[in-house]
């Protein structure tokens, strides 16, 4: 007896697997993959008898050409942000300011936060008793972390 097209309909949507594929399907880490391009397989072929069990074929080997490095840095396009480029004293302290001795610690956390809120616009927010608190007063209201 044959199973329905029902039954065998369902069996094509299941993930393709290197082990439901055919013997040259190779899914892999994306590795053998070109960018923009179609994959490109294994670079060789595994030999049951011998020493060594993986053996590459040099023609399945993929190359990949590239310009002369002369050409790569003479030419105007740059990376985003270079490996020469240092920022100054005043870029470095400006989210945290100067850190003291001992690092970023809590108390130099809340301090920033408070002046932070301080500095915003105050937005009312709706407490749990029904009371409309300003964030200065909640964040006010948090205990000190010495």
């Amino acid at each position: 007896m044959f199973a329905t097209l029902v039954r065998c309909s369902k069996a094509s949507r299941r993930p393709l697997t290197p082990k439901r594929g055919n013997k040259d399907y190779y899914k892999g880490t994306r590795q053998a993959f070109l960018p923009g391009g179609h994959r490109t397989g294994a670079p060789g072929k595994h030999v049951v008898g011998g020493k060594a069990k993986y053996r590459l074929v040099d023609e399945q080997v993929r190359v990949f050409v590239a310009p002369p490095i002369s050409e790569i840095e003479s030419t105007p396009l740059k990376p985003y942000v270079s490996r020469k480029v240092h920022l100054t004293r005043a870029e470095s302290r400006g989210v945290l300011g100067k850190l003291p001795a001992g690092g970023l610690t809590g108390a130099r956390l809340l301090e920033l936060a408070r002046a932070k809120m301080a500095a915003a616009e105050p937005v009312e927010l709706e407490s749990s008793s029904g009371v409309i608190e300003s964030p200065e007063i909640l964040i006010d209201s948090l205990p000190s972390p010495t």
